[in-house]
């Protein structure tokens, strides 16, 4: 018994190791699908409440099946958002006043058979999990929504916003395979089904 614990680590290990080599060979034998998963931002809400700048919205995307599979083998996805606020300058390149960044974990517990998510300002690979808040859910579908529902998600100061200024607003979303385990950013790179993302750049207005 004693010798079985010492080794059940290495046992999970090997799992965990296999589990990704899968999906790795599953990706570089798959045939490139015809056109990237297409991401769409509605509902987007953009409101100044005392001293900051909020935004809320919804992603809308089907998560593609090769997406599915690497989940149910063990595999973390990770999302993020990135706002820009730009202050345009005829004179000079526009200048940045206001950054932020959502960024979402995403995984399977086979054992519970439980959907995790935890969102953090700033990457896992940065902070892990000291920053972020995580929420459990029963299916796959409420821990989607979780990750593309973005409710009063502060964005910038008041004081950055200038209405009389000329200033845009950038939205960026994507799967971020910079995240994932080096194997797997090597086959999913130029993957059509793990190329979820969105841009969009427009003049920044609040929401009446």
């Amino acid at each position: 018994m004693k010798s079985f614990l010492r080794l059940e680590p290495f046992f999970w290990s090997g799992i965990k190791r296999g589990r990704l080599c899968c999906v790795a060979l599953c990706l570089s034998v798959a045939g490139i699908a015809q056109a990237d998963t297409a991401v769409d931002l509605q509902a987007l809400k953009l409101e100044r409440q005392d001293t900051a700048l909020y935004m809320s919205g919804a992603w809308r995307f089907d998560l593609p099946p090769a997406l599915e599979d690497a989940l149910l083998k063990g595999i973390t996805l990770y999302f993020v958002t990135e706002v820009d606020i730009n202050q345009e300058r005829w004179y000079f390149y526009n200048q940045r006043v206001a950054h932020a960044e959502r960024h979402v974990r995403l995984f399977y517990q086979p054992l519970t058979r439980r959907w995790r998510v935890n969102i953090s300002p700033q990457p896992f690979s940065l902070g892990g999990l000291g920053m972020s808040l995580g929420q459990s859910y029963d299916t796959a579908d409420e821990a989607l929504n979780a990750v593309s529902r973005i409710v009063q998600w502060r964005i910038a100061n008041a004081t950055d916003v200038n209405l009389d200024a000329k200033q845009t607003i950038s939205i960026n979303f994507k799967l971020d395979l910079k995240q994932l385990p080096r194997p797997l950013q090597i086959g999913a790179a130029g993957h059509s089904d793990w190329n979820i993302g969105f841009s969009k750049t427009q003049r920044l207005e609040l929401t009446p």
